[in-house]
């Protein structure tokens, strides 16, 4: 009896883990959709306007948070322990063999941009999130179809 027990809580929570990673990868999809919304977005406006400086700041958060989720859950799927940093967190999917170690890399080195955007000054975080606009697109869409590859090796009923 005890062992059916811990079968059906096993399967229960990969049926959980399962429904959170699709509801975080469609979020990230939502997200990645905004890449031209802020690819022309200049220090001016930056600068001048609160509230476009307020959403890119925060797009680039749900961004960078839905990738640090999403990686959490492939580990812990996957019994791999949780490293005690975010960027660790992420650079450790390359340890699951859908991601590849390159653009995980990558990838990771986006985790630290969090903490600037919350503590920097204006002009240090716009640097940083002129090179996050332009150069993070490829590297997150390649994460997006990772991840979907990864759910596809999954069946629905599990």
């Amino acid at each position: 009896m005890l062992s059916s027990t811990i079968i059906w809580r096993e399967i229960t929570l990969k049926k959980e883990s399962r429904f959170r990673l699709i509801k975080h990868l469609t979020f990230l999809e939502n997200e990645l959709k905004d890449y031209k919304t802020f690819e022309t977005l200049s220090w001016k406006e930056y600068n001048d306007d609160r509230g476009k400086r307020r959403n890119v700041e925060r797009w680039i958060e749900n961004i960078i948070n839905s990738s640090i989720d999403i990686a959490k859950l492939i580990l812990t799927s996957e019994d791999h322990p949780l490293p005690d940093t975010y960027k660790d967190v992420v650079k450790n999917l390359s340890l699951v063999s859908d991601f590849n170690e390159e653009g995980i890399e990558k990838l990771s080195r986006w985790v630290s941009l969090r903490n600037i955007i919350s503590h920097e000054y204006l002009d240090i975080r716009w640097t940083s999130i002129q090179k996050f606009i332009s150069e993070s697109k490829p590297f997150y869409k390649d994460f997006f179809k990772r991840v979907e590859k990864y759910l596809k090796k999954f069946p629905e009923e599990m």
